[in-house]
């Protein structure tokens, strides 16, 4: 067959089924196909892979798809499949990156032990009695200072003393 014969015509007989015209159809546009998609992806694997595709699916849907510009048609199918590849790749970079910044099992095993000994505290600290357990609280938790917390809650500074020893005694017995 020769090369003059219309894209329209070439896939008529390639909707009937016709290998050869297919063949013709894939040489007629593979190389420009290749061409601009290479420019795009800069991967020549990807470039040929997706012109395949491109290819096989044509062929497979022949009898379904109404085709009136070839070649609009297979350069169209080609950028969405282009389209495709670049969020397949954006995707699988992302994957990567969440990866790598997914904690370890051995963070998460910390962060469990951190969460269990945090509910822990807590229960403990809620078993003082409330006076007792303000001064704990703003002299570990707070960071105030023994004069600071005295001032604070009007009481004596050996009362704020006496009152963190026994929380730290009540915290080793619990």
């Amino acid at each position: 067959m020769n090369n003059q014969i219309s894209d329209k015509e070439l896939f008529d007989k390639v909707k009937s089924g016709d290998q050869e015209s297919f063949r013709q159809v894939y040489n007629r546009y593979f190389n420009d196909l290749y061409r601009h998609t290479f420019i795009l992806l800069k991967d020549r694997q990807l470039a040929e892979d997706l012109i395949q595709e491109l290819f096989i699916k044509l062929w497979e849907r022949k009898a379904t798809i109404e085709i009136h510009n070839l070649k609009g048609y297979l350069t169209t199918a080609l950028r969405h499949k282009v389209i495709n590849a670049y969020r397949n790749n954006k995707y699988v970079e992302l994957d990567e990156t969440i990866i790598a910044t997914l904690p370890s099992p051995h963070t998460v095993d910390k962060k469990l032990r951190e969460n269990d000994l945090e509910f822990e505290f807590k229960k403990v600290l809620q078993k003082l009695p409330k006076k007792c357990r303000n001064v704990f609280y703003l002299s570990r938790i707070k960071m105030y200072k023994n004069r600071e917390i005295a001032e604070e809650l009007d009481i004596s500074i050996r009362t704020v003393e006496t009152h963190i020893s026994n929380a730290l005694r009540h915290f080793k017995v619990h």
